[in-house]
């Protein structure tokens, strides 16, 4: 399984803002075009991943949207742009305001909103999974063995706090590069879905 984690230090964790004004939702349409280029190919959705979207931004942080393509049903004419995405996330925050630490509702057929942090996260998720976080001065992803079972944590166009840094290394993250070119959060999700993809054939 693939999993992807992002971490959005700004975006909204309450659902007032507008779906036409994404940028002013804490640079929002970054979430959702990370989203969008992880779990959707043209003929479909990708059944082999998952994406989570740590949102930290006002007022209700931390809140975290996890996306698993295998059981995002009803979804095969959905236009997967920005906004239609954002609809989806707005959606889920509605549904969260009153979520207490660690719970979790299904607001859709494969889309979960849970009141959970970063860490948490991939504290939890290190002990089953390869855990690997994007950085520019990691080994090159060429050159990378992955696991079955890999999570993949990043970043958005912040990066990622000091204090964080500490913790995936105290968990063993390893680090992979995509080389010496700065992506866009959502550029490195698809060149990494690439190149998995292409060890597969």
């Amino acid at each position: 399984m693939r999993e992807f984690l992002l971490r959005a230090l700004k975006a909204r964790t309450s659902p007032d803002f507008s779906v036409d004004n994404l940028e002013e939702a804490g640079k929002m349409h970054i979430v959702a075009r990370c989203i969008s280029n992880a779990l959707w190919v043209a003929k479909g959705l990708r059944e082999d991943t998952i994406m989570h979207v740590n949102l930290e931004g006002p007022k209700l942080p931390p809140k975290t949207i996890s996306f698993y393509g295998e059981k995002m049903r009803g979804m095969k004419g959905f236009v997967f742009d920005e906004k239609g995405i954002a609809k989806f996330i707005k959606l889920a925050l509605e549904k969260g305001q009153n979520l207490k630490l660690n719970e979790s509702f299904e607001v859709y057929p494969g889309i979960i909103v849970a009141k959970k942090s970063f860490e948490a996260i991939i504290k939890e998720k290190s002990n089953n999974m390869q855990l690997i976080y994007l950085h520019k001065k990691g080994q090159d992803i060429r050159n990378f063995s992955f696991k079955k079972n890999v999570l993949f944590v990043f970043g958005d166009y912040i990066g990622m706090p000091r204090k964080t840094e500490f913790l995936l290394n105290r968990l063993n993250a390893e680090r992979i590069s995509l080389g010496k070119i700065d992506y866009y959060a959502s550029q490195c999700i698809t060149i990494v879905q690439n190149e998995l993809d292409r060890r597969m054939q």
